[in-house]
């Protein structure tokens, strides 16, 4: 039997391969940690509830600034740029029309649960450059904000303040033949 020759650098490749197994197992426990880590989620419209039962929109376009007044049920006050806060109804922005960055202007209002009764929307031109301003008014209400009355779209004048819609609500409907655009004066009314 031959005697095997005793070399000095056993105990280095030995103590390699433990390193790289260890480095190895390492490499597989990060990968099974990773993989179960969920990046946090962005909010985006599918994900996001609704701030409200009900939301009032108006878009428009330009260097204009119109204003969205509106009253609910148990308002006393109109809600709009002087009254941010009512108790169905909030101004969420009061849109001035002078950011460059901004092609499409946008104010919005949302309400705090549906209450019986009439609701009022007006467009109030406070400055408008223009000979008139076009603008859009929605409004959505229920789980996912459905469109439940017909978009709107009108021309408002400097100064000028015109009711959109009308519309009565019972049991969260919107009670059929109760739309119509008789004026009911609301930005005079709120001071």
């Amino acid at each position: 039997m031959t005697k095997r020759a005793d070399n000095a650098d056993d105990w280095l490749w030995t103590y390699a391969d433990v390193l790289l197994l260890s480095f190895f197992g390492m490499c597989v426990l990060a990968f099974v940690a990773l993989a179960s880590i969920n990046p946090p989620t962005k909010a985006t419209t599918e994900n996001v509830p609704p701030p409200g039962d009900i939301m009032i929109c108006m878009t428009w376009q330009g260097h204009n600034d119109l204003d969205l007044w509106a009253t609910a049920p148990g308002q006393d006050i109109a809600t709009g740029y002087s009254h941010k806060g009512g108790k169905v109804l909030d101004l969420v922005r009061d849109d001035l029309g002078m950011d460059d960055n901004e092609p499409v202007r946008q104010e919005c209002q949302f309400g705090r649960g549906l209450p019986d009764g009439r609701y009022i929307v007006n467009v109030h031109g406070y400055a408008v450059l223009d000979k008139a301003a076009r603008v859009r008014v929605e409004v959505r209400m229920g789980d996912g904000l459905q469109l439940v009355v017909p978009p709107f779209n009108l021309d408002i004048r400097s100064k000028q303040e015109r009711t959109v819609v009308q519309f009565r609500l019972a049991g969260g409907r919107v009670v059929s033949g109760s739309l119509n655009s008789v004026y009911v004066p609301l930005r005079s009314a709120g001071k």
